[in-house]
């Protein structure tokens, strides 16, 4: 697979998710308490502003690397599928079935943020990331790690920063 071919795509993709997660930073998370903080909001916002650079570098690559193959040659005769060999081919199942896992990972752990929380979502959803989308199939390593970055995520955003964590609608305690 050629790495242009996929940045034509991911690149106004993660560029679009930047400007809805932007959107959703600024609708549901409230702003600074005092003046000169940077509240809560401050951290997603800089994730969503660099995600959105990013997909703007690699779409301005892309098209530009995509104008050099044109203007380098004529074109090309078509191949067995009827499609010219200088076309963007479709994606392979592979990577297809990676895209549609993690769109439904992420569907999954909103769903399990809302009525489990983290603690509970995060080793679950990490587990089924390794286990069906990278294929890890070591149990010993995949539990470790799904544990283990729970509790390093836990640690410095509920201990140490005091931020809330989602606990769920489903859990019985504070």
């Amino acid at each position: 697979m050629r790495l242009d071919r996929l940045d034509r795509w991911l690149g106004p993709s993660l560029t679009l998710l930047a400007i809805v997660w932007l959107w959703l930073a600024y609708a549901y998370i409230p702003g600074a308490r005092f003046e000169g903080e940077p509240g809560p909001r401050a951290f997603p916002v800089l994730l969503g502003t660099v995600l959105a650079g990013l997909g703007v570098l690699m779409t301005l690559q892309a098209v530009a690397s995509a104008g050099r193959e044109r203007s380098s040659h004529t074109t090309p005769p078509p191949t067995r599928l009827g499609r010219a060999a200088g076309t963007t081919p479709l994606p392979t199942r592979r990577e297809a079935w990676l895209a549609a896992g993690t769109f439904g990972l992420l569907i999954l752990y909103a769903f399990l943020l809302d009525k489990i929380g983290f603690v509970a979502a995060t080793p679950v959803v990490i587990a089924l990331a390794m286990y069906g989308l990278a294929e890890v199939r070591r149990w010993a390593l995949l539990g470790s790690i799904a544990v283990g970055i729970t509790l390093a995520c836990w640690v410095i955003f509920d201990v140490l920063l005091g931020t809330p964590l989602p606990s769920g609608s489903w859990v019985v305690w504070p």
